[in-house]
């Protein structure tokens, strides 16, 4: 990808990069970051598809910030939805829901052959199966001990005759005579997973198994009779704790999506196909999902600090809408919207003491590290 097409990243996408700009090592046209995409316009969908070669989409976002998408996205059009819910009896587990089609008719049937994308299989070779009180329909996604994904080649991988070829700088070129962009465009495999790190439930369980036990049963009977006199006593934690203390119970609360997370990157770097991933603001969630890669990588933490800080300039409180409601107001909206470097450098060194690094912690969530050096050696060698 040479740098013009970096510069236009940055411009058809909210609070973009290419990790390549964090981390040389990984070649460009690899990994995109950024914030919700679901504004990218027609033409520029024909860029992010053909040009960048995209085939994932990975939302990190809740349901309910998803519901504020405009229905009549261009990019979200294009991708079928693959939803990934924690398992009723093994909290540890995510079951992936059969997939819902894309809002565009034409777009659905290009897309139909990503149904089978991503499903792990079953150890002895048969479908994967699910549990009683689980959701109809649903099948075992990437258990919480890290079963490995089926991937299989889409229809634009590189050994498509009818695919454009990556040059040497990872960007597409068309065989002569083969097809125009936006004939690859319209016809590319897209799936758009979804994996919420952020839920209302995992999010306060968390935050009460930090505060004393006092406050926690206070706060819950408080919440019976009078709501800001709950608030009151739950928001100086909140706010105390800031952004550091919000990463470090994502950590803690959501080891199955960070691990299928990672589980979809190493099956996109596999398929040697361009991925996004983000949420609202794509400083959160995003920026740990990024700091992660990186990390496997072997990106320094000085990198993964400065890749972290650029979303500094976005100014943007998103926390998966629990930021609008009643509970929270009062939240110190001027510290959540930011994204200072001390913040990043508290949570990796968080993740020192308790994990010993990165890779500790993924191993922890059941990202072995055999999956991790199979990541960076497809992430960092030519494809």
């Amino acid at each position: 990808m040479a740098s013009a097409a970096i510069q236009r990243l940055r411009e058809v996408l909210p609070n973009a990069r290419d990790l390549s700009e964090a981390f040389p090592a990984i070649p460009p046209g690899r990994l995109i970051r950024c914030a919700n995409p679901s504004s990218t316009l027609p033409e520029h969908v024909d860029f992010l598809l053909a040009e960048l070669r995209v085939r994932d989409l990975i939302d990190l976002r809740s349901g309910e910030e998803m519901e504020e998408d405009d229905p009549g996205s261009a990019l979200m059009a294009r991708a079928v939805v693959r939803e990934y819910r924690r398992a009723w009896l093994r909290p540890g587990q995510l079951l992936a829901r059969p997939d819902r089609p894309p809002q565009n008719a034409t777009a659905a049937a290009a897309n139909g052959a990503a149904a089978s994308r991503y499903a792990a299989p079953d150890p002895s070779g048969s479908a994967p199966s699910t549990q009683a009180g689980d959701p109809p329909g649903a099948t075992a996604a990437t258990s919480h001990s890290g079963a490995a994904p089926h991937s299989a080649p889409s229809p634009s991988s590189p050994s498509s005759p009818s695919s454009p070829t990556a040059t040497a700088n990872g960007t597409a070129a068309s065989n002569g005579g083969g097809p125009s962009a936006s004939a690859v465009a319209s016809t590319a495999t897209v799936v758009r997973h979804h994996i919420s790190l952020l839920d209302r439930g995992r999010y306060y369980l968390s935050l009460a198994g930090r505060l004393p036990a006092r406050t926690t049963a206070a706060a819950a009977l408080t919440n019976l009779v009078s709501k800001p006199r709950a608030r009151a006593l739950l928001l100086p934690y909140v706010n105390g704790g800031g952004l550091g203390l919000l990463y470090e119970m994502l950590l803690e609360s959501a080891g199955p999506e960070l691990c299928q997370v990672m589980e979809v990157l190493l099956a996109a770097a596999e398929s040697r196909h361009a991925a996004i991933f983000f949420c609202r603001a794509g400083k959160d969630r995003t920026g740990l999902v990024a700091a992660a890669v990186l990390s496997v990588a072997g990106a320094s933490e000085e990198e993964v600090v400065a890749d972290y800080a650029r979303s500094d300039a976005f100014h943007q409180v998103a926390l998966a809408g629990l930021e609008k409601r009643e509970e929270l107001a009062g939240l110190d909206r001027a510290q959540f919207e930011r994204a200072p470097p001390e913040v990043m450098r508290g949570t990796l060194e968080h993740v020192r003491s308790r994990y010993g690094s990165f890779s500790g912690y993924l191993t922890s969530v059941g990202f072995g590290p055999d999956k991790q050096r199979r990541l960076r050696e497809l992430l960092t060698a030519p494809w």
